[in-house]
């Protein structure tokens, strides 16, 4: 099953982000906390394409789509300034709040709550791809 959405890639477009998302994956998982993590995930990933990729003045868009077999994959495409996000460093997470440096805390989020992310910048094009394996989120529901 393969699902995709285009969409603006502006702050106010975050819940049809979100409600795009929920409605397509709710029917493959069985638990509200993972569901929740996934949007979570989801929400990180839009909003900073949102704040960070595009130029004030540029036409935004963000082409998403969304594959259920046997894992969620869920894809993210803009075409603006080319940003691995894989590449950051994890925060210092033992260093005082009020001594770590500002951002990446959602980036690790991100990391922490899929199972594999890749990214490519191609034809001019930034394609982050994030998965979620079912099995072990089914393994967990049933616990």
């Amino acid at each position: 099953m393969t699902s995709a959405l285009k969409v603006e890639a502006y702050l106010t477009n975050t819940g049809t982000v979100l409600d795009y998302v929920e409605a397509v994956i709710s029917k493959h998982i069985q638990s509200e906390l993972l569901l929740a993590d996934i949007l979570l995930v989801v929400e990180e990933i839009f909003v900073n394409i949102a704040h960070y990729a595009y130029e004030p003045d540029a036409e935004k868009f963000v082409d998403m789509s969304i594959s259920i077999h046997e894992d969620v994959v869920i894809r993210f495409e803009d075409s603006g300034k080319p940003f691995d996000p894989t590449t950051k460093e994890a925060p210092n997470l033992d260093v005082p709040i009020a001594e770590r440096e500002i951002g990446g805390l959602g980036w690790h989020l991100v990391k922490e709550f899929t199972d594999k992310i890749a990214y490519e910048y191609v034809n001019g094009k930034n394609i982050l791809t994030i998965t979620k394996k079912l099995d072990k989120v089914n393994q967990l529901c049933n616990v």
